[in-house]
């Protein structure tokens, strides 16, 4: 990521007394990008310095599905080894979330339910829906659909405070009025830096538009687009305030550059790290 992941920001507390600067975000590792293994990816992760892990839910070419109970379990002694507080599911997108029709798919939705299953045993407080490829919601209908499959699985989250987070290539317009649809406290948006820049969108302004409607999940992916790198370093700090960042995920490929997680992680940091304000004389 020349000038990678970012995200986190360096907010401040007014009021009475001093201005203290808000703690430094955490920055997390996407394991999916990183091991089919459970556990290499969390040692690798650790290893590289990373503060959180987030899971995959597996399936297809992404590992076990945690369904499987031996995949589960390992699952379970990763969150011993660090925080894991995201649970993706990747595998919507080959399989997709909606139809043309307006309906959400049945097998999606059993996937869902499974994984949220999954979210509660690991104790995880957000589960990731994805939205690309199949998922991709590029259609009147195929919007419908994905509404009324979010509002499924929010439906199930009565008595428990996880999050559902959605992320999708639209722009802040169409995510806003998606979400907005769906019509439920615990849906929240993601912003990634990588996706929203391949389809021609501004991050910041994303963020800015997101947060201020109170959607904007305050964890930002961060990873190079196909035909773009992420925020450079000195980008990294605005996107953060207004994001209102608490963590970022460094999320390029690091399964055959596995060097490169450390540099992100390490880049990101620098560039979220807060400084405490000084009093104005």
């Amino acid at each position: 990521m020349t000038g990678a992941p970012a995200d986190t920001a360096s907010s401040t507390v007014t009021g009475p007394g001093p201005r203290t600067a808000m703690p430094a975000p955490a920055v997390a590792a996407p394991q999916w990008r990183i091991d089919t293994d459970r556990r290499a990816a969390a040692h690798t992760a650790l290893m590289a310095g990373a503060d959180q892990l987030h899971l995959d839910y597996g399936g297809a070419h992404r590992g076990p599905p945690l369904s499987d109970p031996v995949a589960l379990r390992a699952a379970e002694a990763v969150t011993r080894q660090l925080p894991v507080p995201v649970l993706a599911v990747n595998h919507l997108n080959d399989i997709g979330l909606a139809d043309e029709r307006g309906a959400p798919n049945p097998a999606a939705v059993d996937l869902l339910l499974h994984a949220l299953d999954c979210a509660r045993r690991l104790g995880v407080a957000v589960l990731h829906v994805p939205g690309f490829r199949r998922s991709l919601p590029n259609s009147e209908g195929l919007r419908a659909g994905t509404v009324a499959a979010l509002r499924g699985v929010c439906a199930q989250l009565t008595g428990t405070d996880l999050l559902v987070a959605y992320e999708s290539p639209l722009d802040a317009r169409a995510s806003l009025a998606l979400a907005r649809a769906v019509d439920h406290p615990a849906l929240r948006l993601v912003l990634d830096t990588g996706n929203l820049c391949d389809a021609g969108l501004r991050p910041l302004a994303f963020a800015e538009a997101v947060a201020a409607a109170g959607l904007l999940l305050p964890d930002v992916h961060v990873k190079d687009g196909s035909g773009t790198t992420a925020p450079s370093a000195g980008d990294l700090p605005a996107l953060v305030r207004a994001s209102g960042a608490r963590s970022v995920l460094v999320e390029n490929d690091y399964r055959r550059t596995p060097a490169r997680l450390r540099e992100d992680i390490a880049l990101c940091r620098r560039a979220a790290n807060p400084r405490p304000l000084k009093e104005a004389p």
